[in-house]
């Protein structure tokens, strides 16, 4: 097999493969988002994330013109390099909304403290008072 032939074979198999994760992945996107173990903004994100995938996989011509556009010369690179970018991206967002949600955590067990204390002091008043009236009977005499 010559060299030119072997690099159109290898080409094709990366294509199917890649095809085959994009399916792979669409399919476990949509069990998550049906078990609700994934929320919908996320799916739709993954969703057009695989779609986009998918479509730079099975036409050939779109991934060769924008590969050869960044001045990436291996098609299946530059497939790679969207994807990498993808998750990249995801990352960060996933990291945002962690820090957001650390944030707001923080600020709910800080108003739990207080509503607890306040709870406390309520109780300790309560207790005072129902003591009072006890405490003055006590004294009187019989």
């Amino acid at each position: 097999m010559t060299a030119t032939a072997q690099h159109l074979t290898n080409a094709s198999n990366q294509r199917v493969e890649v095809i085959a994760l994009a399916i792979v992945i669409s399919g476990l996107i949509f069990e998550l988002l049906r078990r609700r173990r994934l929320l919908e903004r996320y799916a739709i994100v993954w969703f057009v994330a695989g779609v986009s995938v998918l479509v730079l996989a099975l036409w050939q011509g779109l991934l060769t013109t924008l590969s050869h556009a960044v001045g990436i010369y291996y098609p299946p690179a530059a497939l790679f390099a969207v994807t990498f970018l993808f998750v990249l991206v995801m990352l960060v967002n996933f990291s945002t909304t962690v820090s957001r949600l650390s944030h707001q955590n923080n600020a709910l067990a800080q108003r739990v403290a207080l509503l607890q204390r306040q709870l406390e002091e309520h109780e300790e008043s309560s207790d005072a008072a129902a003591q009072a009236p006890l405490q003055a009977r006590a004294d009187e005499p019989l």
